[in-house]
């Protein structure tokens, strides 16, 4: 299980050091927001940031992967 957890962060650390290469004109907060690590709780965008404390490793690289699908197409 540990060892599991550790591969995915890698994967996710390997992720945003691809897209920070790829656009070296955004800051580090920027690409958290770009490839949904970090997101608002509406879509309105007044209640402020999602509580992302509980979300799964796993989770959180198949809304890095869905978001970079649709950044490169």
């Amino acid at each position: 299980m540990i060892e599991e957890n550790i591969n995915k962060v890698d994967e996710l650390v390997e992720l945003i050091k691809e897209y920070s290469s790829k656009n070296p004109e955004q800051r580090f907060t920027q690409i958290l927001f770009n490839l949904k690590i970090n997101e608002f709780k509406a879509d309105d965008f007044t209640q402020g940031l999602r509580d992302n404390y509980h979300d799964l490793d796993q989770n959180v690289l198949k809304r890095i992967r869905e978001r970079l699908e649709l950044l490169e197409s």
